[in-house]
């Protein structure tokens, strides 16, 4: 599609949102803890009062918004999705706006400022020509919550700046702070310590090399396909931290052993709400295959008290199995951004 929709950042108009919007308070149906407040360009209405349903996995609309009732044009779309296991949003809204016909232009977390909240920014051609649309939502207490805005191409550099406050200030008004969509169980070892979703579980198989300390990690219910994710501590050598490259030929080592080609190029990815953790050295990305299947690996890297922690994530049939990539993205996170590493008094003590 050559048509190419800018998304950008539009923080300027905050300073004057107050003359170009309104902010209006929404009450979904009878579920007071949706209730939110959002700003709404001034000139437009509430094109109809729907309320929220508890059916998992699916999202409801919470609130609808257009300048015109017969939503051909621009438009406001708030929404809630109830989910039932930890995943990766950007994934979630990414892989149902795919399977729709949409070409992805943007996707990934806001600017720090805006944490957690990401954004996914999508064309798609239809016979009335090229619709532009850009999600921006969060996770709140086992809830999806988004803002979609949307209008034709033809519109869109016009409202850009209009619309962008929308999503990014809609907040529900007694939010939980929740991250997390289920309960999270800790592992403990003498090198390594950190969470995992409940639906996960993880084991220390036997060391891999002399010094270190492993853990594997796979879903215990609700898998698609085959998703794991591994967890190596290991003592810097001579006391100096081991290059990111020399750490991640190990694995491509292993793997190639395993029958698993990766490929040549590893991107570098953000590392969503793992942002911030002390020591992190980076997420990666490469794309790997065997004879029969494809694989998404991922890998994570953190520096601390002596040790360097590296996650790697296997998920098989990213395309077919998408749920279960969506699920060991967000468990990679998790277990990245809740790892601790004993002190030295508290390795001797064990």
């Amino acid at each position: 599609m050559k048509v190419i929709a800018p998304f950008r950042d539009a923080s300027p108009i905050i300073d004057r949102v107050q003359q170009t919007h309104r902010r209006v308070g929404i009450i979904p149906g009878t579920d007071a803890s949706l209730r939110y407040t959002m700003p709404v360009p001034r000139g437009w209405g509430r094109v109809s009062g729907l309320g929220a349903s508890p059916g998992p996995g699916r999202p409801e609309i919470i609130g609808l918004f257009a300048p015109d009732p017969d939503l051909e044009g621009p438009r406001l779309v708030v929404s809630v999705t109830r989910l039932r296991w930890d995943v990766d949003p950007v994934l979630w809204v990414r892989r149902g706006w795919e399977a729709a016909g949409w070409e992805i232009a943007v996707a990934g977390p806001l600017a720090p400022r805006w944490h957690p909240r990401f954004e996914v920014g999508a064309l798609r051609r239809s016979a009335g020509g090229v619709e532009v649309r850009r999600t921006t939502g969060f996770i709140d207490n086992g809830r999806l919550v988004r803002v979609d805005a949307a209008a034709p191409s033809s519109a869109w550099l016009k409202l850009h700046d209009l619309l962008w406050p929308c999503g990014v200030m809609m907040s529900l008004e007694r939010p939980t702070y929740r991250r997390e969509v289920e309960a999270k169980r800790r592992y403990e070892g003498p090198r390594v310590a950190f969470e995992l979703p409940a639906s996960w579980a993880a084991q220390p198989p036997p060391a891999p090399w002399q010094g270190a300390a492993r853990w594997v990690a796979t879903p215990i219910e609700g898998a698609e396909g085959a998703a794991l994710i591994r967890i190596d501590a290991t003592p810097w050598p001579g006391g100096r931290i081991e290059p990111l490259e020399a750490r991640q030929l190990r694995v491509r080592h292993e793997l190639w052993r395993q029958g698993i080609s990766l490929a040549r190029r590893v991107e570098r990815i953000p590392a969503g709400s793992a942002a911030g953790t002390p020591g992190l050295g980076g997420f990666f990305r490469a794309p790997a295959h065997d004879h029969d299947d494809t694989f998404e690996v991922r890998f994570a890297h953190v520096d601390s008290a002596g040790s360097s922690i590296d996650y790697t994530m296997i998920a098989a049939s990213p395309d077919r199995c998408a749920l279960d990539r969506m699920r060991a993205a967000r468990a990679l996170e998790i277990a990245v951004a809740t790892t601790r590493t004993p002190t030295d008094d508290e390795t001797h003590a064990a």
